[in-house]
């Protein structure tokens, strides 16, 4: 039986895989007024899902260092599609995958909690943080 949290992540990466998260650009794209559509990572870029997940700084930092944890060069791709497909591993396990592709799927819904967080606290951003947090829910 999978626990909450992992059903919850695969549900979320579904989401994000779909681009049916409410990222600025989204937001604005049905006329939600968000006044700033920049986003709230780096304050530089249109907030698309594509830029929270793949292309923000914070993102790519993220993304390093997941690639060093789990010992593996992911795909350098601008779509979040492929960036999730790029964490299968030739000639291994189906279960060591699994665990690459959930900690794929961790690490999005971390970025978007903590993304949430600096929304809502009018906090910083903790690269760290993120990360630690989407190693314990992984």
């Amino acid at each position: 039986m999978r626990s909450k949290g992992v059903s919850t992540a695969m549900v979320f990466g579904w989401r994000a895989l779909l681009d049916r998260l409410l990222s600025r650009a989204n937001l604005e794209r049905t006329s939600v007024g968000v006044g700033c559509n920049l986003c709230l990572l780096c304050n530089k870029e249109v907030e698309t899902i594509q830029h929270l997940f793949i292309t923000c700084k914070v993102a790519q930092h993220l993304w390093i260092k997941c690639d060093n944890w789990l010992g593996i060069t992911s795909v350098t791709s601008n779509d979040v599609k492929c960036h999730f497909c790029g964490f299968s591993i030739n000639k291994v396990s189906t279960k060591v995958n699994k665990v690459s592709k959930g900690m794929w799927l961790t690490l999005v819904k971390e970025i978007w909690t903590h993304r949430n967080r600096v929304i809502s606290n009018n906090g910083k951003v903790d690269e760290v943080k993120i990360f630690v947090l989407a190693q314990m829910h992984g």
